[in-house]
Parts: C-alpha cells; sequence; structure tokens
C-alpha cells in the first residue's frame, strides 16, 4: 500500500513491491513450517483455480510459436511489416505483440495471487489484525495527502508522474488513492466489528471511529475523483452493515446520526462549495460534457474488434490500441490505458477475459458462500471484502484500479478472507473474556 501506488509508469517503486513479495515467501517458507500452527488452514480449492486461472493467460501468451501460426493469428498486419524490415517475419513470436509488457503484467500478478493464497491460510485473530493494518495504512495516506494540499507545489508527492493539486497519499493517481481510502473505510468498521467489546468499551470508542471514518470520506471527497465520490454512499451502507451487529440502543443511533449528517452534506455540496476553491475544483470535475472516455472507449471497441478472439496480451495495450486511435483522441497525453479495465481485459486476452471473469466470480462466490455458512464469527471481515470487491469492480467501468500493485494486492487480500476460518483456542479465549 505504500510503494504500490505508482502504477506502469513508476516500475522501480513496483521492484520494491515485487522484491518485498520474495523476502516475505523467503520468511514464509523458513517459518511455516516450524510454526505448525494448528490455525494455519489449506487454500480452499477455489482460490487455488482463481490464482491458476489468472497466471495462465500472460504464460500461455509469452509461448513462443511457429511463424506460420503467429502470423495468421488477428491484428497480425503491422507487427508482420515492421518485423520484415528486419528480416525478422519468419522468427518465433509468441501471442502477445509486446512480450515483455506481458512477462511485466506476469510478474505483477504473482505477488497478488501469492497474497490472496497466504491470507486464506491466517485464522481469524490474524484476519483482523490484517484488517487494522489496511485501516492504518489508508488513514496514514489520508494525513499524507492533508500535508500534500496544505504545502502544494507537489511537495510531498511520491511521484514525478501524479495528480497534481489533489490528494493522492501514497498513490499517483487520484483515483486509485480514492479506492484506498473507501476501502481503509470499510476496514476500520470491519476491525471495530470484529472485536467483541463490553458496551462500556464499545461507548467510549465509537467517537474514535466517528472520526477516523470522517477523515477518511472527506480525503476521499478532496481527491477530486467522480467516480470515488459516487461511491461514497454505497461505501456507507455497507459500514452500516458490518456495524448494525454491535451496535445497539444509543450506539446504533449515533452511528445512525453521523452517517445521515454525512449524506446530508454530500447531498448539500453543491451550495457549500461554491465558497471553497478547492472543494469547487471538485465540484467542477462533475461536468462530464466532452469527456475523452466516450472516443477512447470507442477506438478501443475497434482494436478488440482487429485482435478478437485471441487478444494482443496482458499488458500490451499502449502498443495494441495505437494503430486504432482516432484523431478526436490524440492529445500531447500518451494514452497507456482504456479508462475501462473491462475493455481493456478484452483487448489482451480476448474470448479468455470474459471466461476468467465468469469462472472467477463463480469461484469467489463459491468460496464467499462458504465462508459465510461456516464461519459466522468471521462476517465482519467478509462483508469488508465483499465491499473492497464490490468497489474495484465498480470503479473498474470508468478506470483501471487493479492496473495498480496496491489497489491489485488489496484485492487479493478481499479474495483471500473470502474463506472459512476455524476458532483458535486464543480467539474464544479472548472473545469470552471481552465478554
Amino acid at each position: 500500500m505504500i510503494f504500490g501506488g505508482g502504477g506502469s509508469p513508476s516500475p522501480k517503486a513496483e521492484i520494491i513491491v515485487q522484491l518485498g513479495f520474495v523476502a516475505a515467501l523467503v520468511g514464509w517458507v523458513w517459518w511455516a513450517p516450524a510454526k505448525n500452527d494448528e490455525a494455519l488452514l489449506p487454500v480452499p480449492r477455489e482460490l487455488l483455480w482463481f490464482g491458476g486461472l489468472l497466471l495462465f493467460v500472460p504464460l500461455l501468451q509469452l509461448i513462443p510459436l511457429p511463424p506460420g501460426l503467429w502470423q495468421a493469428l488477428p491484428g497480425r498486419e503491422l507487427e508482420i511489416a515492421s518485423l520484415s524490415l528486419v528480416d525478422g517475419a519468419g522468427t518465433w513470436q509468441p501471442i502477445s505483440v509486446s512480450p515483455s509488457r506481458t512477462l511485466a503484467g506476469l510478474l505483477a500478478l504473482v505477488p497478488a495471487v501469492a497474497i490472496m493464497w497466504a491470507t486464506a491460510k491466517l485464522p481469524s485473530r490474524d484476519r483482523s489484525l490484517l484488517v487494522l493494518v489496511i485501516a492504518g495504512l489508508a488513514l496514514a495516506g489520508a494525513l499524507l495527502g492533508a500535508l500534500q494540499l496544505a504545502s502544494g507545489n507537489g511537495a510531498f508527492q511520491l511521484y514525478e508522474m501524479s495528480h497534481r493539486g489533489w490528494l493522492t497519499g501514497f498513490q499517483a493517481n487520484r483515483n486509485a488513492a480514492v479506492d484506498v481510502l473507501l476501502i481503509g473505510s470499510l476496514a476500520m468498521s470491519a476491525y471495530f466489528a470484529s472485536k467483541a467489546m463490553p458496551p462500556a468499551v464499545l461507548r467510549r470508542r465509537i467517537p474514535v471511529l466517528v472520526a477516523g471514518q470522517a477523515v477518511l470520506l472527506v480525503a476521499a471527497v478532496l481527491t477530486g475523483s467522480r467516480m470515488g465520490v459516487l461511491l461514497i454512499l454505497p461505501v456507507l451502507a455497507l459500514n452500516a452493515a458490518i456495524l448494525r451487529p454491535i451496535a445497539e440502543g444509543r450506539t446504533l443511533k449515533f452511528v445512525g446520526r453521523a452517517a445521515s449528517f454525512f449524506v446530508i452534506l454530500l447531498l448539500a455540496l453543491p451550495v457549500i462549495l461554491a465558497g471553497n476553491p478547492r472543494l469547487a475544483a471538485v465540484a467542477s470535475r462533475f461536468d462530464v460534457a466532452g469527456d475523452a472516455r466516450l472516443t477512447l472507449w470507442r477506438d478501443t471497441l475497434s482494436a478488440i474488434e482487429a485482435f478478437f478472439p485471441i487478444g494482443s496480451g496482458i499488458g500490451s495495450f499502449p502498443i495494441a490500441f495505437a494503430p486504432h486511435q482516432s484523431f478526436e483522441s490524440i492529445s500531447a497525453a500518451f494514452i497507456n490505458r482504456a479508462h475501462n479495465d473491462y475493455l481493456e481485459f478484452l483487448l489482451e486476452a480476448g474470448i479468455a477475459a470474459p471466461l476468467v471473469l465468469a469462472g472467477g466470480s463463480y469461484l469467489l462466490l463459491r468460496s464467499g458462500r462458504a465462508a459465510w455458512t461456516h464461519a459466522p464469527w468471521d462476517r465482519a471481515p467478509q462483508i469488508f471484502a465483499m465491499g473492497t470487491l464490490a468497489v474495484i469492480a465498480l470503479h473498474s467501468l470508468v478506470d483501471y484500479p487493479l492496473r495498480n500493485m496496491a489497489i491489485a494486492c488489496l484485492a487479493a487480500v478481499a479474495a483471500g478472507l473470502l474463506t472459512p476460518t476455524r476458532q483458535t483456542r486464543e480467539d474464544r479465549r479472548e472473545a469470552d473474556g471481552d465478554r
């Protein structure tokens, strides 16, 4: 969450995440057999299949094919012409039109898949701590974003290529920043709800929860992400669903009033924004007239038609899209994403894209149903996980959150939490002691 927010324009930071994963993997291999913890669970078969499916697609696209085969693939005319200039058209080539980008995509996928599997092995108490870490780092990102806005001139920005003048926290992109903040909001409620507390302790901690939620949600508005601001209301509803089992009487009323106040504040934004230049800039972003995404999506559909049904290769969007870019979408900015992850995935993976999405959704739903039935003590982390995946899926309609390693790893944690656990003796003693 700290170093994985730069995206493909910041490969050095991504390498830190990948090397960190290698170090964690070595530590896991060394530590896990020695610990021999009864609480560690086997990775469910559904997640093994899902992870294997995700890794299989780029691996398949990197296998070299004989000239007669790859040249017959759709959309290869420009590649054939280019290689012919250097007498390379007769060489073996993979499915991907940009093997180096596909390899980079595969290397970025490996940590996310492994994190999903590792999360699925954790017992209930460790999952709760993991959720707490997510909430804490989201809050840290919000505070860093406040420094960014207060200082101006790009100070405290972690990446050279970043959205200037907006709250981004540890991310380079304001859309990724708002996803982290919204996921952090859900994580805060999930951790709060997963801890069994006497009524007196609960009443003392409610103001802390409300204050933390206010920081995260106001920070979400200050990112200037249009979709992120729209997602605040469903995130509030999910927070209510997480907290409802523990909120009774005056506590429930207090939380409900705080959420109602925030909703009223959002609805009153058009009036409030008029007197604040910073918030007025947020409001101005909701004027979608002439949004370049519409032209971009049309051009992406043309590229999909050219490469369908095989696809151009994971990570190859800039290479595959460029020949199909219309004059209307040409600008000084380099277009490296489709701003719709479903369209981009369809271009890069072809017919495999809907198969992976459908198969992955089925496997996650099956795993989540088993967790909901057999591990009722983990309902709060389970709702957090479902909410996290929902936020990412909805934002993917107009952006590309999963192309960011921080968001991809958060999605992996969410998928890993949708698996059943068993309570350890320590978990039961802690719950009994709190009661």
